[in-house]
């Protein structure tokens, strides 16, 4: 929300889309002049074109934002599992395997990770009481945003 400044976002399609679509369409304006996001991080870098907002992990001990080399970049910092689950939506094992495996095998000596049972809806008060602590909020936009949600 701070990142797109209540501007429309256009998202990837896939497991991004999929997780996201309707917390974005909940909370964020449609129409022209969308700003894209895009995934980038350790393993697949930065998509061409770039996009306006980049989807990146966060550290699993620092949590510091993981940033694109020599680039000053718009991003929102994800946990690292959910990251890689948007990232690698294939991969499900949480240790790497040794060895190849024919396409389509997957390995069986792990369990499958859990998939989200309804889609993504922020907590409205938690929403809020969020985004009222972020600098940004002293933006016009998200003034405007944030004035007009209040009863």
């Amino acid at each position: 929300m701070a990142v797109t400044e209540d501007r429309p976002v256009a998202l990837p399609s896939g497991p991004v889309t999929d997780l996201l679509g309707h917390a974005v369409g909940r909370y964020l304006p449609t129409g022209p002049d969308a700003r894209t996001v895009g995934l980038a991080g350790p393993g697949i870098g930065t998509p061409r074109p770039r996009p306006d907002v980049l989807l990146v992990p966060r550290h699993p001990v620092t949590g510091t934002p993981w940033r694109p080399p020599a680039d000053d970049a718009e991003v929102v910092p994800l946990d690292n599992g959910v990251w890689a689950f948007l990232a690698h939506p294939d991969e499900t094992s949480p240790l790497p395997a040794s060895g190849l495996l024919p396409n389509g095998v997957l390995r069986d000596d792990y369990p499958l990770p859990p998939r989200p049972w309804r889609p993504l809806t922020p907590d409205d008060y938690a929403f809020e009481y969020t985004l009222v602590r972020l600098p940004a909020i002293r933006t016009p936009r998200l003034r405007r945003y944030h004035d007009g949600r209040r009863p």
